[in-house]
């Protein structure tokens, strides 16, 4: 689930949607995987809607964090893991730092034409062997685009670590014969059958 910018005069969202929708899916799924635009794209998260959603459903929340010291927000706000993804990630040793903080991180690999990072020890590297650095740091839950799939859960087959897939509901069954352990959708709106 995105959520999107906030202008400078009104919330993204009115008070309360966020956590009536959450409560909804909550009967439906796990866990919420929630991606802050704002986070990621200005540093500025919005912590005041996802901790509606966290009241309602456990989640995976990608706040754009930067720093190790950021991931204290995350939790901060209620979520069950706090989503780093390599795009905004400043270093390996401000992962290393958050995961010190806490062990509910999930590494995510953000690609375009690679592994796309500020760090020069992170892009554009196999991803076998960020793998393999991600798992020395402790990290154990790493998430992948639909495009690294297959590299990956081979990757997971050599380091035994747990994989999430951005992918498809309908890709479900393929994905969990490469032996991912969750699929993350944006089309959960279909599986809910009272709208």
């Amino acid at each position: 689930m995105k959520i999107e910018p906030r202008t400078m005069m009104k919330r993204s969202h009115p008070r309360g949607s966020m956590s009536d929708l959450a409560s909804k899916l909550a009967g439906n799924f796990e866990a919420l995987y929630v991606e802050d635009e704002d986070g990621i794209v200005k540093n500025k998260p919005q912590l005041d809607v996802v901790q509606e959603i966290c009241e309602e459903i456990p989640t995976l929340y990608e706040a754009g964090v930067r720093f190790s010291q950021s991931v204290i927000d995350v939790f901060i706000a209620g979520a069950e893991r706090a989503v780093i993804g390599t795009a905004t990630l400043s270093s390996l040793d401000d992962l290393r730092g958050a995961f010190k903080l806490s062990e509910n991180i999930t590494f995510k690999v953000d690609i375009r034409d690679g592994i796309v990072s500020f760090d020069p020890a992170v892009a554009g590297r196999a991803f076998l062997d960020l793998a393999r650095d991600i798992k020395e740091i402790g990290v154990a839950d790493i998430m992948v685009p639909r495009d690294l799939a297959e590299e990956a859960a081979e990757a997971k087959r050599q380091l035994s670590f747990r994989l999430g897939v951005f992918a498809s509901v309908s890709e479900r069954v393929r994905m969990e014969e490469l032996g991912v352990d969750y699929i993350v959708s944006e089309d959960f709106g279909s599986l809910i059958r009272d709208e």
